[in-house]
């Protein structure tokens, strides 16, 4: 009899256990995907995630819900793709270096020195890159609805770092993508490869001396306070895309497909943002202490020929249609030459 009423009470527990922790599945229809992102509040991703789950409800008349988990709880770059392509997350964005791993031809969007002005950038990228990325992501399982324009990479550290002279040897963090390892390399860097979230703590032992970042992201992530110098070498675009997985993406109706590819601002609208915020940046730095060094062109000069090689490099590294789209991006940039006056 004893026995009996403990094997009951443990069938009632463990169906009290399944209860609590499964999502009801009338819980789970509720929401049409889910977005995965990891941003912070008043940053550029916040605003455009925001806005776009925003447009998503009022184009839709309220009906279609999105799961916003776009404060990291879906995980780094590196957990967050393959939920991506497994379907457990359904729209995300990711930077070229997170794009990369899975299709190599975006890290070539890194390489050194490939675009000269933001005006070059946006034609080449509108005119000539759109279509090709788009097909190679296509093959991979995932739709690019969105490009961003994050902002020009730059060099930085603890002390003025204003020719290759002074970049030999100095300690400096790459970023997760060869085009990062391959340029610092070639200014004779010392290179160290840590995750963000042990940069300033890294900055602060003296582990690493320096590295290369947006001035957005120099700012904002705490650089600037243990590294007090950066240099605007413009030496690369940086590029996010938001995407969404092609298989959930494909079995939505047409009107449903339409809302979720088309309901983030326009692009020129998000490039505006990103302007307003380095300038909002760019005064924020001059409170933190910190100097920005701009180059004349033959100091800019000299990083530019110790890099340009490796484009090679890296085209022949990353194979696949990297070739294809280095030709078109030549092809662009003859083509905004021969345009602008």
């Amino acid at each position: 009899m004893h026995s009996f009423v403990w094997y009951m009470g443990l069938v009632i527990l463990f169906t009290i256990v399944l209860i609590v922790s499964v999502p009801s599945e009338s819980a789970e229809d509720d929401y049409l995907g889910t977005v995965g992102a990891a941003t912070f509040p008043g940053d550029i991703g916040e605003r455009i995630w925001l806005d776009y789950e925003k447009t998503v409800l009022e184009r839709s008349n309220g009906e279609i819900r999105l799961r916003m988990l776009i404060r990291g709880e879906t995980g780094g770059e590196e957990s967050r793709m393959p939920s991506l392509l497994r379907g457990r997350v359904h729209v995300s964005s990711f930077s070229d270096s997170g794009m990369s791993r899975v299709v190599p031809e975006f890290g070539l969007l890194a390489a050194p020195f490939l675009f000269n002005s933001l005006e070059e950038v946006h034609f080449v990228v509108d005119n000539y890159l759109k279509q090709p990325y788009a097909e190679l992501a296509e093959d991979k399982g995932f739709v690019v609805l969105n490009w961003q324009d994050v902002g020009w990479l730059n060099i930085y550290g603890g002390k003025p770092l204003l020719t290759p002279v002074d970049t030999a040897g100095y300690r400096m963090r790459s970023l997760q993508s060869s085009a990062s390892v391959l340029f610092l390399q070639a200014i004779g860097a010392d290179v160290i490869h840590i995750q963000r979230t042990e940069l300033v703590s890294s900055l602060q032992t003296g582990l690493v001396e320096g590295g290369e970042s947006s001035l957005v992201l120099y700012a904002s992530g705490g650089e600037a306070e243990y590294a007090g110098h950066m240099t605007r070498t413009r030496h690369a675009r940086q590029f996010g895309f938001s995407v969404v997985n092609r298989r959930w993406f494909e079995r939505l109706s047409e009107a449903n497909r339409d809302i979720i590819a088309t309901s983030f601002g326009p692009e020129s609208a998000q490039r505006g943002m990103a302007v307003d915020l380095l300038r909002d940046e760019e005064a924020r730095l001059s409170e933190l202490g910190a100097t920005v060094h701009e180059l004349t062109g033959d100091k800019r000069m000299r990083f530019r020929d110790r890099a340009l090689p490796n484009q090679r490099v890296l085209v022949d590294e990353i194979g696949g249609r990297a070739q294809e789209i280095m030709d078109l991006i030549a092809v662009g940039r003859a083509a905004f030459a021969r345009q602008s006056p």
